[in-house]
């Protein structure tokens, strides 16, 4: 009986783990083509949501979500990922998630890569502040959205840019 528990219980967390981008597995979303990030992300149980292509004046945009409720628009979590019709240099990777534990996970691992702080400020009533690497920019938005019983919740965004892109 403790062996078949033990073996449940490997399961579940590996399969509750699937969803779950580290940041390395984010940065190496933005080094893929739209096919590889939508077989990617796919094979991580994360489900289409839309795509837009890239024009003169826009990035082209992919996203999903995991774990979408299918009576209204929240799930645990969306991925944005945009990209330039003319520039493989240009790709930007936006996460979106509810839980301020997993967007700490993010930032304590951009300090450890010696990312610092090189800007905050409120925007439009969100909380923006931008880290810097040598070669990566990550802003990290916290915000808030009214939820389905009018109320507000917390919602976390990480955008990771190079740091040519971000200035551009």
């Amino acid at each position: 009986m403790k062996k078949h528990f033990t073996l449940f219980l490997l399961f579940t967390s590996i399969l509750s783990f699937a969803q779950k981008l580290t940041l390395n597995e984010l940065l190496s979303l933005r080094k893929k083509g739209v096919a590889e990030v939508d077989e990617y992300l796919t094979a991580k149980k994360w489900k289409f949501l839309e795509a837009e292509e890239p024009t003169d004046e826009t990035l082209g945009l992919i996203s999903y979500d995991y774990k979408k409720n299918y009576y209204d628009n929240n799930a645990e979590s969306f991925i944005k990922y945009y990209y330039s019709g003319y520039s493989d240099n240009t790709r930007r990777i936006m996460i979106q998630v509810h839980n301020n534990s997993v967007l700490n996970t993010y930032v304590n691992q951009i300090k450890a890569w010696g990312g610092k702080l090189y800007n905050s400020y409120v925007d439009d009533g969100d909380i923006i502040k931008i880290y810097r690497g040598s070669t990566m920019t990550y802003k990290v938005i916290t915000s808030t959205q009214n939820n389905s019983f009018g109320g507000t919740q917390s919602i976390y965004m990480l955008i990771i840019y190079t740091n040519e892109d971000f200035d551009y």
